[in-house]
């Protein structure tokens, strides 16, 4: 992992509200950063642009996370974790990363982070968090899509935070009927009705869960797969759904953000498109005016020269003239 040296450990306050964007290439070279990037890092555009992203990387941050933010955008998906970089000058801010990959067909074609200021209780529980990753006392916590999670035996501490909502709702369901036999039983059902109301019990829990697996489940993945495609620009029409309730109102919402978003950059595409032929006709008009300026010089110059040779001839015949006298 890249070491960038020296570090002052001195920390650069930035405005709240600032928003620091850059974009980089497929290899993650940097191919756009924005003012406020280029502000905060202290680089020139001229020193970060097409150079390694990691040309700001901390070496504070574990290593752990930039794996994990890796395996995360290979996959498809975006990645959100505190990160600490280094300024030109060895000074470090921090911010929340929101990195997402640029897809095309599928495939990852460059790769675009945008990050806000980071809060104080963040940071310092960052701090605190990275130094023992960075001196190997993390013990069973690992970084997880850019979440903190533990492995092992005490993995069952960080279940919910991974566990999927099927799985939820499955769980829930699977729960749910040994209680309900439970109550049976202590209703006094003898064994024959207890098995056939355990059996209905079972039958009722597994469509229950098909059930919610087709209202809930599917559409929320339709959600989730849709909100990808609007993150990393891939998205040119909208998905439908027939249903106006919270899924189905989400889903417009995220499509109206998607048409907004292609909206918003073919706007933009258009509006430099009509600035660079402007610039070029101005371009050519410039050169065109020169052209003409440079007849206009030959001209005057052909005329100049026309009078003076029409001046030495009148001089000329004057002379003659007066020796004729």
């Amino acid at each position: 992992m890249r070491n960038n040296q020296p570090v002052t450990q001195r920390e650069f306050e930035f405005p709240d509200d600032a928003t620091l964007m850059s974009t980089t290439d497929a290899e993650s070279y940097v191919t756009y950063a924005n003012a406020a990037f280029i502000q905060v890092s202290g680089f020139s555009p001229e020193e970060i642009e097409g150079q390694p992203h990691n040309v700001v990387r901390h070496p504070d941050m574990p290593k752990e996370a930039f794996a994990d933010m890796w395996a995360t955008l290979k996959g498809g998906e975006p990645w959100t974790a505190l990160v600490k970089n280094r300024r030109k000058n060895g000074d470090h801010y921090w911010v929340r990363s929101n990195t997402v990959p640029v897809m095309r067909n599928g495939q990852p074609q460059g790769y675009m982070s945008v990050r806000t200021k980071a809060s104080r209780d963040e940071i310092a529980a960052a701090e605190a968090l990275y130094k023992e990753f960075r001196e190997g006392r993390a013990g069973n916590r690992h970084f997880h899509k850019g979440l903190i999670v533990r492995k092992g035996l005490a993995g069952f501490t960080s279940l919910f935070q991974t566990m999927s909502v099927r799985w939820r709702l499955n769980v829930s369901l699977l729960a749910l009927a040994p209680v309900v036999v439970g109550a049976g039983w202590a209703c006094g059902l003898q064994s024959g009705p207890l098995a056939a109301f355990a059996a209905v019990t079972v039958g009722a829990a597994t469509a229950a869960g098909l059930w919610l697996d087709a209202q809930i489940v599917r559409p929320l993945m339709q959600l989730r797969d849709q909100a990808l495609r609007v993150a990393t620009g891939e998205s040119r029409t909208g998905e439908q759904m027939n249903r106006v309730d919270e899924i189905g109102m989400t889903l417009r919402t995220i499509n109206q953000l998607g048409l907004m978003f292609r909206w918003l950059v073919d706007d933009v595409s258009e509006q430099v498109h009509n600035v660079q032929r402007a610039s070029n006709e101005i371009a050519q008009g410039n050169n065109d005016l020169s052209a003409r300026t440079e007849q206009a010089a030959s001209s005057v110059q052909q005329t100049a020269a026309s009078m003076a040779e029409m001046t030495a001839t009148v001089s000329s015949n004057a002379e003659t003239a007066v020796q004729a006298n």
